[in-house]
């Protein structure tokens, strides 16, 4: 009867301190993803691809309740944001349906005289993105600036629709391949709209 508490005292205490070591160690991902930019609906099939570059680097951590955080840096090759460069990491934290929203919260420095300076905060909401556990496929729903409204206190809100919207999904080479892959790893975000994107 000893023996047998013993045992079953070192397994849960081997499964507790993995436990703790899986959350408590985060995952670096240091990648960059090509794919493909392109439009959804009957339009966007008739329309060309873009290529497009994805680079990804920061850590996933895992929360104790099991979700997803990424802290880091997500950047499109080529795109400018109106963010200072210095204040782009992001913290995106993923919802049980796989997306996360890429908020860039940041300050603009203004001389206030001789008292010194003062801040101007804004948030800058960016792409929402999905991704695969170890980031390896992403899938993004571009802002574009029709799409961007900006409220008083500086915050913005990107509006995206499913029917024309504009996409990035990396790593693709068609349009074909770029839809496969986002209607997968949007799979349960999709599921209340009945239908893949197109």
């Amino acid at each position: 009867m000893k023996k047998w508490i013993v045992s079953f005292s070192l397994i849960v205490f081997i499964i507790g301190a993995a436990w703790v070591i899986y959350l408590k160690y985060p995952r670096t991902i240091d990648l960059e993803l090509i794919g493909v930019k392109y439009q959804l609906g009957s339009e966007g099939a008739k329309s060309e691809r873009e290529p497009a570059t994805v680079v990804i680097k920061g850590k996933l951590h895992k929360s104790l309740k099991g979700e997803r955080v990424f802290k880091g840096y997500i950047t499109i090759v080529g795109e400018v944001i109106p963010v200072p460069k210095d204040q782009r990491k992001l913290a995106i934290h993923f919802s049980s349906d796989g997306w996360g929203v890429m908020n860039y919260p940041y300050g603009i420095f203004d001389k206030y005289g001789e008292q010194g300076s003062r801040t101007k905060p804004g948030i800058y909401q960016s792409h929402i993105i999905f991704a695969n556990k170890d980031f390896s496929q992403v899938t993004l729903l571009l802002k574009t600036p029709d799409q961007q409204s900006e409220y008083e206190n500086g915050a913005s809100q990107s509006v995206w629709n499913a029917e024309n919207g504009k996409m990035l999904s990396a790593p693709a080479t068609t349009r074909e391949e770029a839809l496969t892959l986002s209607n997968k790893l949007m799979l349960e975000f999709l599921k209340p709209y009945g239908k893949p994107l197109q």
